[in-house]
This record gives C-alpha cells, structure tokens and sequence, in this order.
C-alpha cells in the first residue's frame, strides 16, 4: 500500500468512519440500556411496594381478626349481657377473666398498646381495659374505667354490620394511656353481637411504628418508607418532623413532594412511579400504591410509597459503560485491521458512497449502495442505509410536529375550531372576495348567555363540555364554504360570505339560534344554554375586518339587553 496514496488515504477515512460510528453507536447502546435499566429498576420497586402494600393489608386483618376473636370471647358477652351495676362473685370472676385474656393478648403483640371491652350503653362505658406502661401490662381500676362513646372507634363500630370491623384513621394518640401518649396509632374495634343485638365493642389500639417495623421486617435495606393518609398528610416519613403536621398544626402533603401523587389521592390512579428529590436534593425514584381501608362507601384509604436514591438504581450503569467502552476499543481495533487490508478495489463503492452522503445532504432519498456486498463496505453501506432512515424519520418527525404547532397556533385547543387569529385572517379574505363579486358577507357574533352561572354551579368541567357542544352545534349547522370560530371565553363568530343580499343574513341567524332550543346532554344531565346573536354586513355596516368585528359584538350586547329568547340584533 503505497503511504499517501488512494488506498492509504482510502484506509485512514474507514478508520476515522468505523471509529465515529462505533463511537455513537456505543453512546446509544449506554444510553439506551441505561434506560432500560433504570426502567426495570422503576418497576421492580413498583412490585415491592405493591408486595409491601398486600402485607400491611394482610397484617391489618390480622389485628383485625384478633379484634373479632376477642368480641366472640364467650367472658365479653356474658359481661355485655348483664345490666351494668350488677355485681357478684361470678361477675367479678368474668372481668378477671375477661382481663387475663387481653393480657394473653397484648404478651403476644408487643405492638399492641391497649385492649379495651366497651358496652353500648352508659355512653360507651369501659368494662375492662388493659394497657401496656412499658414492659409492664396494667389492668384499670373499675372505678378509673371512662366513657368512650364519643370516639369514632366506638359509635362508627357499634354501626358496622355483622361480620364487620373498624379501622381507624391513623394518629397521634392522645388517650390517657401513658405509654401511647403522642405515639402515632390506630384502633381497630369489632362489634359484640348477641342475637342480632350489638352489645359494645372491643377496641384494641396498636401503635404505628413498630407494627410498621414488623410488617417491613422481610424488606431489604436501602428503601425509604412513606405512608399518607386520604388527605395526603405524611404518616411515615424519613424526616420525622414531616409526620403527623396535622397535630401540631403545621400541615405537610405529599403533592407538596411528589406533585403527581395527587392522582391516587383522587383515586384517579391506584399506583404511581415518579422522581423527585429529597432534602439534601439527591434525585430519587419513588412508587406509590393506594391502598382502601374499611368500607367501599367510607372512601378512606393510605398511601404506602417506597423510594430510592437514583445512584442506587442506576449502581450497574458504570459497569456498563465499562463493557461498552471496552467492546468500542475492540471495534475500532478491528476497524484498524480492516483498513490496513483495503485494496484499490474498494474505491468506486466508496465513490458511491460518498455520492449518497451528497444526495442524503440535499434531501434527496439514496440510491445505488452496495448493499448486497457481505464485505465491509457493504456492512457500511448498510449501516449507512439504516442512518438514512432514521434521518428520514426524523424529518418526517419534524415536520409532522411543525404541522401540529401550526395548527395548535391558529385553532382553539378545546373545541378545535378556528381561533381570533384564524378567523380574522379567513375574515380578511372573505372581504376581498366579497369585493371582487359585489355579494354580501355577513359575521355573525355568538355570545352563550349567563355561561358565568353554569362554570360557577356545574364546575369548569361541565362548562368545557358544554363549549365542545355548542361548537359541534354550530359547525354541523354550516353551509358549506362558511366559517365558525371561537373567539375566547364563551364567543363564537359566525362568517357567512357569497350571500345574495343583506336579508339573507336574518335566516342563517334564525337557524344558529334554533340550535339553542334543545338543551345540551352532559353525563345524562339536560344543561339549557341560551345565545344571544349580533349580525354585522359587509359592505353595509362597514369597510374593514375590525369594524366588523365591532359592529357584531355590539349589536349582539344590544341583543343581549332586549331581554327576550331567542335573541338576535343587526
């Protein structure tokens, strides 16, 4: 090989090539596959917090089943049954009873902060409660029981169904058990039923973090726990003093941290995966999952989320890159080989490839590549054909978007019709032709009446909806040739050109407010709007587009004053 020669020359520019090329394939690959991974990192976290979700739901039947076993206990109904006051040894000897069975209870659940059996009567009387003060359980004196009927977790659990328990919100407790004072829990209270009858309730309250512990004990290190409850105030938070803000009276929201969280607070969404950052703005990777409590009709649920730093999900990405630069080394080595073996016989392909980047470079398509090759420059050619497609896509990309822009420029983006921008410039050309023929142009401007009243008592969604149908009301009513755009708010302009006199217009204003007779249908709901209608003509009312437009809107408020339905005004 001559040195300075085609060949040389020839072998230089493939390697140069082969480099560039593998070089920005290699990018592709990292970015590509990092992407990847990150994506199944989001969903493997998005299981484990649907996993985690399904065992807190598990262990809250739990409680929930040790609070129905304890209102079945045969000492609670025979305590509940017997008129309050009575006493005697076999009374007394079902409380003792009844107490040492709570205690068995709360030995066995180190979460569970007290157990109390509550009667119907006598505004919710503690018959037996049991507490735990430390690591000591503590049975309350009968003259030291208190009446509990005022708490959600007595009246709302003397109203469940047969069969049914209540779950309480979670909170801060601020009961008079000296162990649960200022310590987040809830209260899970199954009614005593006898007969069909409900006697009282057994409650039994459980302290939030360490059942939480329990239940996140089989989770793997390096996940952040985040819990919500249905107005999106933090429960459980890696800032402490983030949690429970309701109590103290500094509320914190989790849309606050992760806006799109408001979605499952909604119920518009049941799980989530999103980014955010936390207080030293590490970026993180979160999922959240929604999880009901109680009764469908009750509408209560918490939010269970677990996060991650992104370092972490993306720990694999720099061996990655690792991988792919030492695969890039290889292949600009063996491009070097490769070159080194180019022989004058490749010129004339490479002449047509350089005759395709000319034609690709003035957007013209690529013909004639030796594709067909199974040498190296045919594997280039391909390659070369691949990137003309992808350049292809791309510009079609392009334009399909300036395509969308120009659209969204120049029409309404609620009703799709044309905006004041378009409608003054198809206004325009109406005019010169409506000069250049000596017919009559009319604008006729649409204005809903009293639309104020139904986005401020039916809501803006409703309101929306009602725009879209007025709009398809007007355009299904066109001739064709005519013209009906939204000007802002809820105005509509009418342009109607090539009509033979000015009394022509009267007719179309007749017809737009026909339309308004029948009431328009939302979700089965028949929602009466009312349109007052204001006709300006060209040449007679005026010379240009704007005193048109004037002309309209104020004969459509002199419309608008007359009081009568339907109204219309030249």
């Amino acid at each position: 090989m001559k040195l300075g020669g085609i060949a040389w020359r020839l072998s230089l520019l493939l390697v140069a090539f082969s480099v560039f090329a593998a070089g920005l394939a290699s990018h592709y690959t990292f970015v590509s596959s990092r992407a990847m991974m990150t994506e199944r990192a989001e969903r493997d976290l998005l299981s484990t917090t649907e996993v985690l979700t399904r065992h807190l739901h598990s262990s809250l039947q739990s409680v929930s089943q040790d609070a129905s076993v304890l209102a079945a206990h045969a000492d609670a109904l025979a305590l509940l049954e017997v008129p309050h006051g009575t006493s005697g040894r076999s009374q007394q000897s079902t409380r003792e009873a009844m107490a040492q069975t709570f205690e068995a209870m709360l030995k066995a659940h180190p979460a569970y902060l007290q157990v109390r059996l509550i009667t119907a009567q006598e505004h919710g009387l503690e018959l037996v409660r049991v507490l735990r003060q430390g690591e000591v359980l503590q049975r309350i004196a009968e003259q030291d029981l208190r009446e509990k009927g005022h708490f959600p977790y007595v009246f709302e659990a003397l109203a469940q169904p047969v069969g049914q328990v209540y779950l309480s919100e979670f909170a801060v407790n601020h009961d008079e058990a000296p162990q649960a004072d200022d310590t987040p829990s809830f209260t899970v209270s199954a009614p005593v039923v006898s007969q069909g009858r409900t006697l009282g309730v057994v409650a039994l309250q459980v302290a939030a973090r360490p059942f939480l512990q329990n239940v996140m004990a089989d989770l793997p290190g390096g996940f952040q726990l985040y819990m919500s409850n249905r107005w999106g105030d933090w429960l459980i938070h890696p800032d402490a003093s983030l949690t429970f803000g309701f109590d103290h009276g500094q509320r914190v929201f989790i849309q606050d941290s992760f806006p799109e969280a408001q979605g499952l607070l909604s119920g518009r969404i049941q799980s989530l995966v999103t980014r955010a950052t936390d207080a030293h703005g590490e970026p993180l990777a979160a999922a959240f999952v929604r999880l009901p409590l109680g009764a469908e009709v009750e509408q209560r649920f918490l939010l269970l989320g677990l996060a991650q730093p992104l370092t972490v999900i993306e720990g694999d990405a720099p061996v990655l890159g690792r991988s792919i630069f030492q695969v890039l080394l290889l292949v600009c080595l063996a491009a070097l080989l490769l070159a080194v073996l180019v022989s004058r016989v490749v010129t004339e392909p490479l002449k047509a490839m350089a005759a395709a980047t000319r034609s690709l470079g003035k957007g013209q398509r690529v013909m004639g590549l030796p594709v067909e090759r199974r040498d190296e420059i045919g594997e280039l050619a391909r390659s070369f054909q691949q990137m003309e497609e992808q350049v292809w896509l791309q510009m079609s990309q392009l334009r399909s978007r300036h395509n969308a822009m120009d659209h969204l420029a120049h029409h309404d983006p609620l009703t799709g019709l044309p905006n004041r921008r378009l409608v003054e410039a198809r206004l325009a050309e109406a005019l010169d032709r409506a000069d250049r023929s000596g017919l009559v142009c009319a604008v006729l401007f649409v204005d809903l009446d009293h639309f104020k009243n139904i986005n401020d008592g039916l809501g803006h969604e409703v309101g929306d909806a009602v725009l879209r149908a007025v709009a398809q009301r007007l355009s299904d009513d066109l001739r064709g040739g005519d013209l009906v755009g939204r000007m802002g708010g809820d105005e509509f302009v009418v342009v109607c050109e090539g009509l033979s006199s000015d009394a022509d217009a009267e007719p179309i204003a007749a017809k737009l407010q026909a339309q308004f007779q029948q009431p328009v249908l939302h979700q089965g709901l028949p929602i009466q709007v009312h349109a007052s209608v204001g006709i300006s003509l060209y040449p007679r009312d005026g010379h240009d587009l704007r005193s048109l437009l004037s002309d309209a809107d104020a004969a459509m408020y002199r419309a608008k004053q007359s009081g009568r339905q339907p109204r219309s005004a030249v």
